[in-house]
């Protein structure tokens, strides 16, 4: 049977790899080849592999012709890495791809919806201020730091650069390695659950440039970490950052079977946080960022994406504005100064410490947070609203927190969304309530990669 065809590119998968259509048999559907570090419109010469998940993959073995929307990839891991799979598309394309996939999800409201234009990223690269680090070695004891490889089945990069990140991220990576070259400690395992090391985060404030790197290892008792380990650690971290005085903690990742997974911190030198501004508008907001506390990836564009739900949602000093699932409240507080109260429900205890750290560092009087249930705190207390807010993770909305949402029967919704399919899919459901879908707006987040941030505001 044959094993080589040429084909041409014609979508992407969700992944952002190239997919094209192979007619195998006659009277029977083609099937879906996925290629990586493919564009549409490029002619190739593939190798097919095995099935998985619904497209056979693909190895591209020639450039037949080339699509006018590939450019050169800047590092020399494209291709390989799993941070970017989109460093061959010229950014026009990127944008345009993005802004079609929304379009095309939210297609049966472009009717009544406004549609805006997607918003670029000013500087697509070293956007990043936060990239999470996995440790690995194989059975030769060969060490590994950096990103999963595409198709690899968990094996790790480790990268010579990264240019989504500032260059002090490579640095510490590189010291890191060196730091474990000298110990006698194993990467964690995750199929025995043996080992110690187990991911190297690097976080920072893009308009403070402060940093703070935090060590991730096994609770398991067997494998802790030692007291001199976590010193050489510590040493090495500042020797690498001269005349710096970054946050690093340690952090113990304990998981047993029957048990919710634990983590607890060990503040080990500098600051207990990191500091963060983000500049909207006519304001300036300042935030705490605590190791596991969420923040937007991409400072710069968090701006951009939170001045448009400004914008989209046309805030009035007479609303009230409920700000659900919050987190560390970042969405309520840039809201806060325009409205005439925010409350913020979030039921992590971490989150909430922050959101009310930031809320009084920023001085937002009329902004305050409840810990506890979505549904029952509304249910308690009985609340009304001009305006809620809602960013999900990407699995969206679930029909419980639909449900609390309808009971609160807000004028307005606010739904900003890192994955448009589940928004258009809760977006639906809504509107079946009696909402109308008023503004769409995509926000690119994170170029070189297919991932889309978009806003929805919804009305009665």
């Amino acid at each position: 049977m044959k094993k080589t065809f040429d084909l041409t590119i014609t979508d992407y998968s969700k992944k952002g790899h190239g997919l094209a259509l192979l007619q195998r048999q006659e009277g029977q559907p083609p099937i879906k080849v996925e290629v990586v570090s493919a564009a549409i419109g490029d002619k190739l010469e593939v190798a097919l592999g095995k099935r998985k998940k619904g497209a056979y993959q693909g190895t591209l073995l020639k450039l037949l012709q080339a699509s006018s929307d590939r450019t050169e990839p800047r590092c020399v891991h494209a291709g390989s890495c799993g941070g970017c799979s989109w460093q061959g598309l010229k950014y026009t394309a990127q944008l345009q791809q993005k802004e079609d996939k929304v379009r095309k999800l939210f297609a049966p409201y472009l009717a009544s919806a406004t549609f805006h234009p997607i918003v670029p990223c000013e500087e697509p690269w070293q956007y990043r201020n936060k990239m999470e680090f996995t440790f690995s070695e194989n059975k030769d004891g060969e060490k590994f730091l950096g990103l999963i490889m595409t198709r690899s089945r968990g094996k790790v990069l480790t990268m010579k650069e990264c240019h989504l990140t500032s260059p002090w991220f490579t640095t510490i990576r590189h010291e890191t390695i060196n730091w474990w070259e000298s110990r006698s400690l194993k990467a964690f395992h995750p199929p025995s659950g043996t080992g110690s090391l187990r991911t190297l985060t690097l976080r920072e404030g893009k308009r403070t440039g402060e940093k703070m790197i935090f060590l991730t290892v096994s609770g398991d008792h067997e494998y802790f970490v030692k007291q001199s380990d976590l010193d050489s650690f510590k040493q090495a971290m500042l020797e690498a950052l001269p005349g710096e005085n970054p946050s690093i903690y340690l952090r113990i990742h304990k998981a047993e079977k029957g048990r919710p997974t634990a983590f607890y911190e060990m503040h080990l030198h500098g600051p207990d946080g990191l500091k963060e501004e983000l500049q909207i508008k006519d304001q300036t907001l300042k935030f705490h960022i605590s190791p596991a506390s969420f923040f937007q990836p991409n400072t710069f564009q968090a701006e951009k994406l939170f001045a448009r739900a400004l914008d989209l949602a046309s805030p009035d000093s007479s609303m009230r504005v409920y700000d659900l699932y919050a987190g560390s409240g970042s969405l309520g507080m840039v809201f806060a100064p325009y409205v005439k109260k925010v409350l913020g429900i979030e039921l992590c205890a971490y989150a909430v410490c922050d959101a009310e750290t930031n809320i009084e560092q920023n001085s937002l009087s009329n902004m305050k947070m409840i810990r506890g249930d979505v549904g029952e705190v509304l249910s308690e207390f009985q609340l009304t609203a001009d305006l809620a807010i809602v960013d999900p993770p990407r699995t969206g909305l679930d029909a419980k927190a639909l449900e609390n949402i309808l009971r609160l029967s807000p004028q307005k919704i606010l739904y900003v969304s890192c994955n448009p399919t589940t928004q258009s899919e809760n977006i639906f459901e809504l509107t079946k309530c009696g909402y109308k879908l008023t503004h769409i707006q995509p926000v690119d987040q994170f170029p070189h990669t297919p991932h889309i941030e978009n806003i929805c505001v919804l009305e009665k």
